[in-house]
């Protein structure tokens, strides 16, 4: 058979079922069917499913078999049996170190040899392997097949037999990887009787990761024949030689052209496969379609030296057009300088159809021609050129395609989509969920936004299974059968394509059926052999009309184990979802995700060819050379592998850019935001910057940027789009100037909520709107607000002008207020302010929209305001207006945007909304309900923030169910006050300051009116007071009144004013009792009376109060009761107030609705003098919300009464001789009414005392807890989230701790403090505290013990709402006498917003036990670095005592000692120690200067901008006469001559002073404030501070208006504060010892048997103190001790102390006394024979006088070194009354004895007791010795300086009253009774000893010469007089 050299003739017509889905898209065929025959182009026949080839036979037609025994290990190549023709996409031949994924290995365990994977990162999800044709087997040659096969979860590996007479493939093994994730071997034996292939199928899920189906080592036995001869149609080389013998025939004939060749992508081999032709069913019509495909191989034209610049052709036979579509299709791939054409032969003319020159970047593109109409005969030709080396052309899968169908035609309506990199698809191959475009675009979720899909990931996307007697439709990974449907409305000409899988035995049947009844069956599939996933496409006509209609599939299953599946629904955008509510399933907004883990989702590069490009990959896929360019993980798996575009560099071009452009958008809805992970980091990475590009715009929109480097790491950044209704594409550009050096990534781009709203059957309800054409159903709320959220325009036309402004041609009918500080500007684009402000408006979405911005920046200043004015409304009656306006406030220093309503034209009105601070770089969409009786006009205000970037933005303001009023507002005009009659009062002697009692004429002082208590016989002093108890019962309203009402004249109306009345259920309308009560709470009745402010009066923000009289005075305990009622949905709010003076202050609120109940509440009011209650009530926005109250009751209000009888053991007797109960002293209130139970001298002494007014006191917060407790001050608080007051000050400005619900603190969340940790010994301790939980769903807080094991004891649960005011409570603390324990209050939170838990006033009682460490028995030091025990370490290395810090001497000499103390400072490198209060709601802060806030411009120290300072801190919230404090630390001594100086600032706008504190032991003591005069300048200040002793600095700066700053400090100097050197030594005090060698000492260390002066001269003279009643060393030759001593045993005691010895107590008691010289005996007591419990007491014999705080009593004392020892307490016992313990330890030191120093109060004359309790389990002994009191003890105050015992010729003995000659001294004989004349001389030579004659590691001991430097402050005595002791702190190191 002839053929024409000059064309290429190839028909093949054979149903392959294993190609993939996308070789299965079409019918294809160009031969005509005949029967059982194919008719090829020249009119010869071939059997169905032979290729027809019109050349010469092959060259062999030999029939002869040829065995084999063949193993195939894809080492080098395919072996014999398999043809490489068919290895399908989708294999590869790789090895366990290619890096794709598992298996790592071959089956031996090899990485480095090779076998054949099918990968999910690969494109398709499944491939095959044909073997050649085998011959049949029989009994003598049986074929087995043997292979190793690996698969992975999700994987599947099929062997399926194909017998040469069958189309099907039957399958004869498979296996889903029960096995997985390992090699396992497997032989299969085939019997056939015909000739045959044997098929690998492999399929992945490529859905998901590292998803691998593997094979290797597959091997043939020798009864596998290959087949052989020219009827096989498998021929191997042979069919393709010859095929290209016709080509190389051509090319020898024309010596200008070249030949194409065929050849795998890495090996060049020709091989030839057959074309396939396909049926399919397509509404009923079926067409057939030329496929011509390669199977993986390629045809492909490569240069040589011969061939440049010649062509080459591949030609068609003649092909016929029956049809008005056809279209001719291939995939190409080639190189820069190479052309191809496709040419066109018809009728002998020739017409170039298409042409490219461009290359693919090696990848594959797809061309795509329609043929022109009219042509039936034609004849096509591929002409391609090279003009390079590089140069080449591949070509694969070329088709021509016959459409012939009946009108309409159904591709008619169907677009071609144009890929991202501008080639074209087939039409209706896009949005099919398989990618048709090289890079995906063409099912890019933007691109596929407008077509209605599903894939049944998740749901059924608003199919609907349909209910019927069979089974269902069901979401599976395979398998669905029954019948779904959807409702559609119907456009035009449509498609419905999905994906099928059919069993045999079963069928697919879709319908449509329209809404009229009529239904109408599209098509029948029915189910084949071979089961793959097909594509189908059904047209969708005009016959049914215009009329929405409903697609259905049924599956018919007629077999048990027959099985449906459907997937990957698409609907062309012409048909589009009628209502989607008819399914019954809600449809969810789901994001759209770009992850870039399988391509770069139609992002690409478009500036390209400068080495500076944005490239898509991971980082371990990169070279080494380029991985620093690169981010080490993406953002979605944080891994090295995950995928991400960046940008590569691999030029140092000058100007290089980087473009990733987007697909093309079509639109978004009105809600749609864009988010993305972004990477931007190095020193010199530059700026970044997206931007908006929307189809007809020039300019291009900014919508994000970021400058320079972000840190190593993911940032994640949202835009918020908005209404886009134009095509659109996004820009991320970055620009490098040749010094770029970074990592530039994006990762995981989100667009989320961008589809417009679904359509809908009906909207109805006056609160919804149906769109016009989309027929979606919106919000009423949404209408008319300029914005498009239809998607039709239609819900924005036919709107007011006068109600909305978008600002696009001005301020409409808005206007700029004059009395405002500055105007809002008009403007496009981003401000001019970098970071702060709008970057477009949010009316159009880009930077050509117009908004109004407030300009923060110069001249304007903090708190500049400007003021945008609505026009005028009319009233709203009964009706809502609605005002609707986004505001865009983003920046670090945004300060407020509020809005206000007014009815007076010069007033600022009442505030309807406000925001604060930074809200985000967005626009925020904000709609407000106003109610008005009179016309009323809306004010927008912005305020400038401390700093220039605090840009506000507004756009977009509408109004709705509003009316614009033609008048003007009238102006605020002022009241008349009322007036009060006089009273006829009898003949009296009463002056003016007395009350003059109405019946009798007698006096009583004035304030005994109105205190509650009746002192006139006819108890008219209180008759026009405030009734201690009112239920409104007699019609009155008890004395209280309304002062608003009596300010109204007679003439003015006062039934509209919203205010109180008297009300009862009985007179309620229908539907008040919703808001109003029906009963009182008295009588629980509709006839019984209450107070209620009636919110029908008035208008939203109004407040009503009500007041007592002046009340004159109350008792300590007064507190006042009531019942509230407050229910309704727009209830108000509810306040207690107390105003004394012009000062009113809040101590109780409550607000919102409270349910339909009466509520119990309690405001404590304690001892208060001339001041008024007021109960006020604020309206809410309407009248739905009536605020009453009932039942008020003023308990325990009158003045105490002192009784007259001795206070008892279990009272505390006040210094007015009122007795209160022992647990009220030191619990923060005032029970004695004389404040003498709080006194500070006696309360000092309390542990655990706390009420929070500055810190946490000795309060921890714990650190395993979820979150902290929060200091925390009413005034920061919005109405009802918590106390309206603390406890202790019963202000606003008093402090507790709170915790709540808020978005940091979730629900269940717990907050935790502890105690210090408190003894075991514990038994009469309790805690007392107060409480407040107020909230229905508060959450719980917990008290319980813990001990140091973490054993818990719970004391206390309180769970849920317990009422709106403090509540106390007392627990009782009882130790377990082994373990120490701490006290935990645990918080937990609640649901609830509004509501919190707080606590205040923590007391522990005089009983509670601290815990004392227990040391070992013998002296260890212990080092921290370099420095010896007791010692700190100076930064460059020297050593220091901690006494040595803070004494303004720098004694490390770098001033390490002093740097942290609150010292000199210019802030220049911190703030050099000086700390804030956390007490304080707002803080002195460290800055820099600003001229656009009230800051300086400039520091004082360097004179300009970038210098630091501190300053007071402006807060958006906050009350006047708040303060903020920074303390220095505590200093030691200041010299006479200290100077402070400082430099201060304060603003002309301040809105505070400056004040200097010096606080001491005695108080705190104001030394300067500012005058009040402002220059707008640094002014110096200088203060002669002078002597004195434990101090600290405090600046305070205090609010004088609402808000704080304003104020500034710089440059802070102390100036000769050093007591170095200082000569004439001067003393702090006056009552200060002066020692012989002129240094000072505090009193109260002279002659406490320890020398605190160096030269010892404070325990020289000490006669006059051992001489004080109770003052003893015990040593009393021979005398009884109790007279000596002046002290005698309890009586009511257990058992004795004794006077001892070291020699005669044992082993349990101290080896030597303390006293010095011949001291021997001290007082003892041992508890050997005594029971856990028992108390052994000493007590002074006579009364010291009433003293607070000036005397001491100081001693020495010895405890036996054991855990269970007992507990040494110190009593101050009074005459009648309790006995207060002022001190108690269980410190005890092997062998040590211990001071003490202790400080006695008392508010009557008392006695000091030494008490012992004894402890737990084993004899322990207690030694006192050196007992001394102060002379303040016996004067009762500060003690006069008593004179010399001797005169100055004499020397006085120490401790005796005994004067000697001088020269006694140090004679070597003991002439002192107490021996000490002789302890402190000198053993070595006291002449000649110095201090310099010991070596630099030694220490000079007076009385024994030189010792170890480190004995010296390690706690033991080592010299005679203590001297190595002396004024070294009691540290204990654990370094």
């Amino acid at each position: 058979m002839g053929l024409p050299y000059n064309e290429l003739q190839i028909c093949l017509c054979n149903a392959n079922p294993f190609l993939d889905r996308v070789k299965k898209n079409s019918c294809v065929n160009i031969c005509s069917s005949t029967g059982r025959e194919w008719q090829c182009g020249d009119g010869s026949s071939a059997p169905a499913g032979e290729l027809c080839v019109f050349t010469n036979q092959c060259g062999s037609s030999s029939d002869e078999r040829q065995g084999s025994s063949e193993k195939c290990d894809f080492e080098t190549d395919l072996c014999k049996p398999l043809q490489e023709v068919s290895l399908h996409s989708g294999w590869i031949r790789r090895n366990g170190n290619s890096g794709v994924g598992p298996p790592y290995s071959d089956h031996n365990g090899n990485d480095t040899t090779y076998f054949l994977s099918l990968s999910s990162e690969m494109r398709l999800s499944s491939a095959t392997l044909r073997s050649k044709v085998l011959l049949p087997t029989d009994e003598e040659r049986v074929c087995q097949i043997t292979f190793q096969y690996w698969i992975s979860q999700s994987g599947v590996l099929m062997v399926g037999l194909q017998k040469h007479s069958e189309d099907a493939i039957e399958n004869i093994w498979d296996d889903s990887g029960e096995l997985q994730n390992q090699w396992k071997a497997k032989t299969i034996t085939v019997n056939s009787t015909e000739n045959f292939e044997v098929i690998f199928h492999g399929m992945v899920e490529n859905q998901r990761q590292n998803v691998t189906v593997a094979i290797d080592d597959v091997s043939f036995s020798e009864g596998c024949s290959l087949a052989s001869g020219k009827n096989t149609y498998f021929l191997g080389n042979c069919s393709f030689s010859l095929l290209f013998a016709l080509i190389r025939r051509e090319t020898q004939r024309r010596e200008r052209h070249m030949e194409w060749g065929h050849g795998l992508t890495t090996a060049k081999q020709f091989l030839f496969s057959k074309a396939e032709t396909y049926k399919i069913c397509f509404v009923k019509k079926c067409f057939f379609f030329f496929f011509f495909n390669f199977l993986d191989h390629l045809v492909c034209l490569e240069a040589n030296d011969s061939v440049l610049y010649r062509s080459a052709y591949l030609n068609s036979s003649m092909c016929h057009c029956s049809s008005k579509i056809c279209h001719f299709q291939f995939q190409y791939s080639m190189a820069d300088n190479s052309v191809l054409k496709a040419v066109l032969y018809t009728n002998q003319e020739e017409y170039v159809l298409w042409e490219n020159n461009i290359t693919t970047n090696k990848e594959w593109d797809k061309a795509y021609i329609q043929i022109p109409t009219g042509l039936e005969k034609l004849k096509l030709t591929l002409k391609g050129t090279i003009q390079s080396r590089t140069g080449f052309i591949c070509l694969n899968n070329i088709q021509f395609v016959d459409i012939a169908r009946s009108e309409p035609s159904a591709f008619s309506s169907v677009e071609e989509f144009t890929c991202t990199n501008g080639k074209s698809t087939e039409p209706g191959s896009s949005c099919v969920f398989y990618p048709d475009c090289s890079d995906n675009s063409d099912e890019d979720p933007g691109a596929c936004s407008n077509y209605t899909i599903c894939n049944f990931d998740t749901d059924f996307c608003g199919w609907k299974t349909l209910n019927t007697s069979d089974t269902k439709w069901n979401i599976m990974k395979e398998g669905i059968d029954d019948a779904i449907f959807k409702v559609f409305h119907y456009e035009l000409f449509q498609q419905v394509r999905f994906w099928y899988w059919l069993s045999q035995d079963s069928q697919l049947s879709v319908f449509r059926t329209a809404l009229n009844g009529s239904l109408e069956k599209m098509c029948d599939i029915l189910g084949l052999p071979e089961m793959e996933w097909t594509k189908a496409s059904i047209q969708v006509d005009s016959a049914a009309g215009n009329l929405s209609f409903q697609i259905i599939f049924q599956a018919t299953i007629r077999a048990a184990n027959a099985s449906v599946a459907i997937d990957n629904i698409s609907i062309t955008k012409e048909c589009e979802v009628e209502n989607i509510s008819l399914s019954a399933i809600k449809s969810e907004n789901k994001a759209s995700v770009c992850d870039f883990e399988r391509d770069n989702c139609g992002w690409f590069e478009t500036a390209n060819a400068d080495g500076f490009d944005w490239i898509r990959s991971s980082s371990s896929s990169l070279e080494p050379a380029f991985q620093q360019q690169a981010p080490p993980q993406d953002h979605t798996y944080n891994k090295s592998e995950g995928h991400f575009m960046f940008i590569l560099k691999n030029s140092s071009s000058i100007s290089q850019v980087a473009q990733l452009r987007s697909p093309k958008f079509r639109q978004t809805g009105s809600n749609c935001t864009m988010s993305f992970w972004y990477y931007n980091y190095g020193q010199s990475v530059g700026a970044a910057e997206m931007q908006l590009l929307v189809d007809g715009l020039d300019e291009p929109t900014v919508l994000w940027r970021v400058y320079y480097d972000q840190g190593n790491q993911w940032l994640k950044s949202v835009i918020q789009l908005g209404r886009l209704s134009h095509p659109f594409q996004f820009s991320l550009n970055k620009i490098s100037l040749g010094f770029y050096d970074g990592v530039s990534a994006i990762d995981d781009i989100t667009f989320e909520n961008c589809a417009l709203p679904p359509p809908a059957l009906s909207c109805e309800g006056p609160n919804w709107f149906w769109c016009r054409d989309t027929k979606a159903c919106i919000s009423r709320l949404l209408v008319c607000d300029l914005v498009d959220d239809c998607g039709d325009g239609s819900d924005e036309d036919k709107c007011n002008p006068d109600l909305q402004c978008d600002f696009e041609n001005g301020l409409c009918n808005w206007a700029q207020d004059t009395e405002d500080d500055f105007d809002w500007i008009r403007i496009q684009g981003p401000t001019p302010t970098l970071n702060t402000g709008p970057l477009k408006d949010h009316t159009t979405g880009t930077s050509l929209g117009h908004y109004l911005y407030m300009e923060s920046s110069e001249p304007q200043e903090f708190e500049d305001k400007a003021v945008l004015l609505s026009p005028l409304f009319n009233p709203t009656y009964n009706r809502t207006c609605i005002f609707r306006f986004h505001y865009h406030m983003s920046g670090k220093q945004v300060y407020t945007l509020s809005v206000f309503q007014r009815t007076m034209s010069n007033t600022k009105g009442i505030l309807l909304w406000y925001k604060y601070g930074n809200q985000g770089g967005k626009w925020i969409r904000q709609t407000l309900y106003i109610s008005s009786s009179k016309p009323f006009q809306i004010l927008v205000k912005g305020t400038v923030g401390d700093g220039f970037s605090g840009d506000i933005g507004l756009d977009d303001m509408s109004f709705l169910d509003c009316a614009v009023y033609n008048g003007s507002l009238p102006t605020i005009s002022t009241t008349l006050s009322g007036t009060s009659s006089p009273i006829t009062l009898p003949l009296n002697n009463c002056t003016e300051n007395e009350f003059v009692c109405r019946a009798s004429g007698n006096c009583i002082r004035m304030i005994q009116k109105c205190d509650f208590r009746p002192d006139c016989s006819d108890q008219s002093d209180e008759s026009d007071c405030a009734k201690e108890i009112c239920n409104f019962e007699d019609n009155t309203q008890c004395g209280w009144y309304q002062p608003a009402l009596e300010e109204i004249s007679e003439t003015d109306s006062i039934t509209k004013i919203f205010k109180w009345e008297l009300g009862s259920g009985a007179k309620l309308y229908p539907g008040e009792e919703e808001h109003c009560p029906s009963t009182d709470h008295t009588k629980n009745t509709e006839e019984g009376v209450y107070l209620f402010a009636d919110s029908s009066n008035g208008e939203y923000g109004h407040t009503a109060d009500i007041a007592t009289p002046v009340i004159s005075f109350t008792g300590p305990k007064c507190k006042i009761t009531f019942w509230n009622h407050m229910n309704g949905s727009t209830i108000g709010s509810l306040e207690v107030l107390c105003k004394t003076g012009n000062k009113t202050s809040t101590l109780w609120t409550q607000s919102g609705s409270q349910g339909p109940k009466w509520n119990r509440a309690e405001v404590f009011l304690g001892i208060r003098s001339d001041f008024q209650v007021i109960f006020r009530a604020k309206r809410g926005v309407s009248y739905m919300g009536d605020v009453a109250v009932d039942d008020i009751t003023f308990e325990d209000c009158s003045p105490l009464l002192i009784p007259d009888r001795p206070c008892t053991l279990d009272e505390f007797t006040c210094a007015n001789k009122y007795c209160i109960p022992k647990d009220q002293l030191c619990d923060f209130v005032n029970d004695c009414a004389d404040n003498s139970d709080e006194n500070s001298a006696i309360c000092s002494a309390s542990i655990g005392r706390c009420d929070f007014e500055f810190d946490f006191c000795d309060w921890k917060q714990e650190e395993n807890d979820d979150f902290d407790w929060h200091l925390r001050i009413s005034s920061t608080t919005k109405l009802g989230t918590g106390p309206a007051a603390d406890h202790t000050l019963q202000e606003v400005s008093g402090h507790y701790i709170f915790i709540k619900s808020s978005i940091l603190q979730f629900p269940g969340q717990k907050a935790r403090i502890s105690s210090s940790v408190l003894s075991r010994m514990n038994k009469k301790c309790k805690i007392f505290f107060y409480y407040h939980m107020y909230g229905a769903h508060v959450g719980s807080l917990i008290v319980y013990q813990m001990t140091m094991s973490k054993r818990e004891k719970i004391l206390l649960i309180l769970t849920g709402n317990q009422g709106n005011f403090w509540q106390n409570k007392a627990l009782n603390l009882v130790g377990d006498g082994k373990e120490d324990f701490q006290v935990i209050f645990e918080g937990i939170v609640g649901t609830d917003l509004k509501g919190g838990i707080a606590l205040d006033d923590i007391t522990l009682s005089r009983e509670c036990l601290p815990s004392q460490e227990f040391l070992p028995d013998t002296p260890i030091l212990l080092f921290s670095g370099s420095c010896s025990h007791g010692y700190w370490q100076c930064q460059n290395g020297k050593c220091y005592r901690p006494e040595q810090s803070c004494d303004f001497e720098d004694n490390c000499g770098d001033n390490t000692d002093e740097s942290e103390c609150g010292t000199s400072c210019t802030f220049e490198n911190g703030r050099c120690g000086w700390q804030n209060s956390l007490a304080d709601s707002f803080d002195w802060v460290l800055g820099a200067g600003s001229p656009q806030s009230l800051r300086p411009p400039r520091d004082h120290t360097l004179g300009n901008r970038t210098g630091q300072f501190l300053y007071l801190e402006a807060t958006a919230i906050g009350l006047k006469n708040q303060k903020a404090h920074v303390r220095s630390s505590r200093w030691k001594e200041s010299s006479r001559s200290c100077v402070l100086s400082f430099w201060y600032f304060k603003s002309s706008k301040a809105t505070g002073c400056i004040q200097v504190l010096i606080k001491t032991d005695d108080g705190t003591v104001k030394i300067w404030s500012d005058s009040g005069s402002v220059s707008d300048e640094w002014s110096k200040v200088e203060l002669h501070l002078g002597k004195l002793r434990n101090f600290e600095v405090i600046f305070e700066g205090i609010r004088t208006r609402d808000l704080g700053g304003g104020a500034a400090l710089d440059d802070i100097e102390f100036n000769n504060c050093s007591t170095a050197g200082e000569n004439p030594r001067e003393c702090p005090a006056f009552t200060d010892f002066v020692c012989s060698n002129e240094d000072c000492i505090e009193s109260q260390l002279v002659c406490d048997y320890k020398p605190d002066c160096e030269d010892l001269s404070d325990e020289a003279d000490c006669s006059y103190y051992t001489s004080i009643p109770g003052s003893c060393n015990f040593e009393t030759q021979e005398q009884e001790w109790t007279t000596v001593c002046g002290l005698t045993q309890d009586p009511g005691d257990d058992f004795d102390w004794n006077v001892s010895s070291g020699s005669v107590t044992g082993k349990m008691s101290p080896d030597t006394d303390h006293t010095p010289g011949r001291g021997q005996h001290f007082l003892y007591v041992n508890s050997t024979a005594q029971e856990e419990g028992s108390r052994a007491r000493v007590i002074t014999t006579k009364f010291f006088p009433a003293s607070l705080g000036v005397c001491r009593v100081r001693f020495w004392f010895w405890m036996f070194a054991s855990r269970q020892t007992g507990v040494l307490k110190v009593y101050s016992v009074e005459e009648h009354g309790m006995d207060i313990l002022m001190w108690s330890s269980s410190k005890n030191e092997e062998n040590k004895w211990m001071y003490a120093n202790v400080v006695l109060s008392s508010n009557a004359p008392f006695r000091v007791a030494f008490e012992v309790e004894v402890g737990q389990s084993e004899p322990t002994e207690f030694a006192l010795d050196d007992i001394s009191f102060t002379p303040g003890c016996v004067d009762g105050g500060p003690s006069i300086p008593h004179p010399p015992t001797c005169s100055s010729d004499q020397f006085p003995c120490a401790y005796v009253q005994q004067c000697l000659p001088l020269n006694a001294k140090c004679d070597g004989a003991e002439d002192c009774l107490d021996g000490s004349d002789e302890i402190n001389c000198p053993t070595v030579t006291p002449t000649t000893m110095s201090s310099s004659s010991c070596k630099p590691t030694e220490f000079l001991c007076p009385s024994k010469g030189c010792m170890p430097a480190l004995l010296k402050c390690d706690g033991v005595p080592d010299c005679l007089l203590n001297e190595d002791e002396i004024g070294c702190r009691k540290l204990i190191s654990l370094h």
